[in-house]
């Protein structure tokens, strides 16, 4: 399980900063289906519920507005992620 986990949830990240680097939307594509267990997961326990699904479709609306030259609001889209995987972080390290 943990190999699944931490490992796509980074890649996506990085996956991520390249996408918007780049200005490519495919990339934010492979992003959320990245990030999509972690989210599965997420979305099984009671604190996430249906919000767990939220986070790659975050990415997929990055890339639609990749798509539409408006960078700004696909990094803002982008953001949420982050901050997922930094509080996980910080969760599991604190534990």
């Amino acid at each position: 399980m943990q190999l699944l986990f931490w490992p796509c949830m980074i890649t996506s990240l990085i996956v991520s900063i390249i996408a918007l680097s780049t200005r490519k939307a495919k990339l934010l594509v492979i992003s959320s289906i990245l990030i999509l267990p972690i989210s599965l997961y997420l979305a099984a326990t009671p604190l996430f519920l249906v919000w767990g699904l939220i986070f790659p479709l975050l990415y997929l609306g990055a890339a639609k507005f990749i798509a539409k030259k408006m960078i700004w609001l696909a990094i803002l889209l982008v953001v949420p992620n982050f901050l997922l995987v930094g509080w996980l972080g910080f969760v599991v390290l604190n534990q």
